[in-house]
């Protein structure tokens, strides 16, 4: 392995005026003028030391929904990062790093494998998984002998897509449960996991260790943190920008204790994240359906690793498919069977040549794409080609490309041979970067109690994928400003303005009455209101029978886009609305087809509306057959205590207005 000059000086961390010293000036204080390069004067490199040595420890920190421009070191002026941008001045910072897909699952599944979403087609947040066929870094490192901890922040990351696989300690224990009676997605704050994580390591004694950290905060709802300063305090820009800040806050005292523990010189330490924020451009205001680099630009920083020059910059494109083949050669496993799972499964390399000679140019590109919008809107697939200085994107029968830093003019017809060699890379990378099976995965969960009432479950295929696939749905460029409608409507969902977001999604729907997205949402943003203020509402009935009409509008429309799991999906939670509402010939017709969960329910419907000890018998004797034929499905425990008080010839009182 090539080496080149290691600067050897004490961290900032460690001297009077380091982080926590600026950070409180900065935050607290309101001082502003402080550079970090005040508190990183460079002493002499000493000669290259002859041997290349691993560190013994690795950790990784990625931030969730953090663009790279929100960053001191990426050159933003608002004081948000001061602990980021001092371990770039320690390690190595690269200027274009991207991802591979903008939504948390896929983009953390290519961390740990290597493998764009083209190979393990994990596409969404909810229902997909990682195929077995796939190794994952912390299996290597633990079969290499060192100890893994993973600690999670929220319950999109929770264990059972494959991130666990691997790990001794998988740390979701306070966000794998949803909130009864709360539609926001559960979540832990920064400084919670990360002393989880400080606690863990700690207690490793002499061990190497792998340990790997999610933070949340960054992502919305974006909490105000009026205690940092006013400049974080306002609009969602301010507030996201002061969750930053509130995470690298943390991030930094997980560094201090690092160094307590005498293990930050010993350890490489990456600073990343999954994917950014729209925050309005383009108009889009969180993240997942579009390509541009406001949401597939994130920061990549990585200090500790032994050999290179402390403080390098690199400009050359690189991706999160890079990370994890970098890693296994960091951490001195490339030679070893298990590293080389990883090596020849990775559709990245790795960046070591580029930081040890940081001018060197790799002449990579980043595939990026989203189908985001075709799970959950029909629109099209949208796939593209990030180089050093363009993006050209493919949707339905669009075309666009870009040469400006704001990708704000499509120049697609200007430059017609940019656009050929664009689609020409992204076919060979369709046909060589081929998924390990020709299967398809079921789903890992239904859409009842999920956090994304919106989104469908639509199975895991390994078919054969093309860029023409779907030329005839509309480009989710056309229908930006329907997205914006739809998110601003999402947004009053994740802070608790349930009736806010009701009203904005009637609106959306009296002109979009088909967008089965916003029919899903405004049915549990409903069922949420009635199951919270049923007391206060008056007569709950209406609310509820809203919710069950547009659901039976949102499974049309699935059903009618081919997507047969998700219409099912909808039916159940329906038939839930059904029951309350004392239904029964709404859900007679739902029961007509196989799905145990619907029958169940059209059980207790008809014992429920039994008006005599002989109806109640004979509904009785009906949901003990459709109880036998479930098998093990998931609602049976639940279902078995009902039973039970059925033939006891007890009252069912289902609704939140019964109850």
């Amino acid at each position: 392995m090539a080496e080149a000059p290691k600067v050897d000086r004490p961290s900032v961390f460690k001297r009077p005026g380091g982080p926590w010293t600026v950070i409180g000036m900065l935050l607290v204080g309101g001082i502003i003028g402080l550079s970090v390069m005040q508190w990183t004067a460079k002493d002499p490199a000493p000669e290259p030391d002859p041997e290349y040595t691993a560190p013994r420890h690795l950790i990784v920190i990625s931030i969730d929904t953090l663009r790279a421009d929100r960053l001191g070191a990426h050159g933003y002026k608002r004081k948000t990062s001061p602990t980021m941008d001092a371990l770039a001045t320690e390690g190595v910072l690269f200027e274009n790093h991207f991802v591979n897909y903008p939504l948390t699952l896929p983009a953390h599944l290519t961390q740990l494998t290597g493998v764009t979403t083209l190979g393990h087609r994990v596409r969404d947040n909810l229902y997909h998984r990682l195929p077995d066929e796939y190794a994952t870094l912390p299996e290597v490192m633990k079969n290499q002998g060192f100890a893994t901890g993973a600690f999670v922040s929220a319950h999109t990351m929770k264990a059972g897509s494959g991130l666990e696989r691997g790990f001794d300690v998988y740390d979701d224990k306070d966000v794998r449960e949803l909130t009864p009676g709360k539609l926001t997605i559960t979540e832990r704050k920064a400084p919670q996991t990360l002393e989880l994580a400080g606690d863990w390591i700690a207690q490793r004694g002499s061990d190497r260790f792998f340990c790997y950290i999610h933070l949340f905060d960054p992502h919305a709802p974006y909490e105000e943190h009026a205690d940092l300063g006013a400049e974080f305090t306002g609009d969602n820009n301010a507030r996201y920008d002061g969750e930053i800040a509130y995470t690298d806050l943390a991030i930094g005292r997980f560094v201090r204790r690092l160094l307590e523990l005498n293990l930050l010189q010993d350890s490489l330490l990456v600073i990343t994240s999954d994917h950014g924020e729209g925050l309005g451009d383009h108009n889009e205001l969180t993240h997942g359906y579009f390509c541009y680099d406001t949401c597939t630009h994130v920061p990549l920083i990585i200090r500790g690793a032994p050999n290179i020059q402390a403080g390098s910059r690199i400009s050359t494109l690189v991706r999160n498919y890079d990370l994890a083949p970098t890693l296994i050669e960091l951490m001195g496993l490339k030679d070893t069977e298990d590293g080389k799972r990883i090596l020849n499964q990775a559709h990245g390399v790795s960046l070591l040549p580029v930081m040890q000679q940081p001018d060197k140019d790799m002449g990579l590109s980043a595939y990026i794409e989203s189908h985001y919008a075709w799970l959950n809107a029909n629109w099209a697939k949208l796939r593209g080609l990030r180089t050093q200085d363009t993006l050209t994107l493919f949707a339905g029968s669009e075309v666009v490309h870009f040469r400006d830093k704001l990708q704000s003019a499509n120049v697609a017809d200007a430059h017609p041979s940019d656009v050929t060699a664009a689609r020409t890379e992204i076919e060979r990378l369709m046909s060589a970067w081929t998924p390990p099976r020709k299967d398809a995965l079921a789903v890992r969960e239904s859409t009842i109690g999920t956090p994304y009432p919106g989104e469908s479950p639509v199975a895991q295929s390994f078919e054969p994928e093309s860029l023409n696939d779907t030329r005839d749905l509309p480009s989710p460029h056309a229908r930006a400003d329907v997205l914006r409608a739809y998110q601003e409507a999402e947004l009053d969902y994740d802070a608790g303005h349930f009736h806010v977001c009701a009203d904005r999604l009637r609106a959306l729907l009296a002109t979009n009455p088909d967008f089965g997205m916003a029919r899903k949402l405004l049915a549990a943003v409903l069922t949420g209101i009635v199951r919270a203020e049923h007391a206060t509402l008056g007569d709950s009935r209406i609310l509820t029978r809203e919710a069950a009409d547009s659901l039976v509008i949102a499974a049309r429309v699935a059903r009618e886009n081919g997507q047969e799991l998700s219409a099912t999906s909808i039916e159940r939670s329906l038939s839930l609305l059904l029951v309350w509402l004392g239904d029964v010939p709404a859900l007679e017709a739902l029961a007509t087809g196989d799905d145990p969960a619907i029958r169940w329910m059209h059980a207790m419907a008809t014992y429920r509306a039994a008006t005599s000890d002989d109806a109640r018998r004979a509904a009785i004797d009906n949901a003990r057959e459709v109880l036998a034929a479930a098998g093990d499905a998931s609602f049976v425990d639940a279902a078995r205590r009902d039973l039970t008080r059925m033939e006891a010839l007890e009252p069912l009182r289902l609704a939140p207005w019964e109850q």
